[in-house]
Parts: structure tokens; C-alpha cells; sequence
């Protein structure tokens, strides 16, 4: 039952350091990029996968609890992955493939054609491709 309970909390603990810093990078690089003003927590917690932190976290808890070296190899080989996103090119293009996309939205009674740069359950941040300049449209 105490190996239980420290997978447990080995897991939670050394599951969120990948998850805050792989949508750090995506923050720091992709959002400044597109001068998106965001706090981090509601990024964060807003697109926090839960089912990969809870697998990733169940993963931690066992390479950390379980004594074998491979096992924490593997996490740190994982941790070099999630880290990944700090490199700026990188972080752009991964926040590119989470949160870019076409769509039509309704601006001021009219449909237009728009490229999504980031979407909460609050606001869009969007882009037309007659104005450079990102837009925001709060949500109702």
C-alpha cells in the first residue's frame, strides 16, 4: 500500500514538470511570437492534457519507485522530448500544430475566413488574411 500511495505521488509530482515545461516553451515562444497577452496558469490549465499527465504521472511514479535505471532513462529521455518545445523554432511550430487553424467565424454579423492562432473558452485570437495583424474576438 506505500508503494501505492508514493506511485501516486511520485507520479503527480515528477509527471507535471514535463507538462509545465513543454507548454512553457510552447508559451514563451508561439504566444510571444504572435504577441498574445496570456497568463500562464490559464494557458496551461486550459490545455493540460489530463489523459497524458495521468499516464505519464502513473509512468514516473513506477520509474521512481521501482528501482531499475532503464525505467529512469526513459523519463529523462522523455523529459529531453518535452524540453524540446524551449528551442524557439521548435515551440513555434509545435503551438502551429496544437493551435493553428483555418476556420470560418462570425465577425460583426458577417462569415469570414480566418486563420485561428490560439482559442480559449473566453476569447479567439485570429488573423484574416487581408490584415496581418492578430485580432481578438471575445466569446459570448
Amino acid at each position: 500500500m506505500d508503494k501505492i500511495i508514493a506511485i501516486i505521488f511520485f507520479g503527480a509530482v515528477f509527471g507535471l514538470f514535463p507538462m509545465i515545461i513543454f507548454y512553457g516553451g510552447i508559451f514563451v515562444h508561439y504566444l510571444s511570437y504572435y504577441e498574445i497577452k496570456e497568463y500562464f496558469n490559464s494557458f496551461f490549465m486550459q490545455n493540460l492534457n489530463l489523459y497524458l499527465y495521468c499516464g505519464f504521472g502513473l509512468f514516473s511514479g513506477i520509474a521512481f519507485i521501482i528501482n531499475t535505471n532503464f525505467l529512469r532513462f526513459v523519463y529523462l529521455a522523455c523529459m529531453l522530448v518535452f524540453c524540446s518545445t524551449l528551442i524557439p523554432n521548435i515551440g513555434i511550430n509545435m503551438g502551429e500544430k496544437l493551435f493553428a487553424k483555418n476556420a470560418r467565424i462570425n465577425i460583426d454579423g458577417q462569415i469570414k475566413i480566418a486563420k485561428l492562432i490560439y482559442k480559449d473558452e473566453k476569447k479567439i485570437y485570429y488573423k484574416l488574411s487581408d490584415n496581418p495583424k492578430i485580432q481578438r474576438l471575445d466569446l459570448k
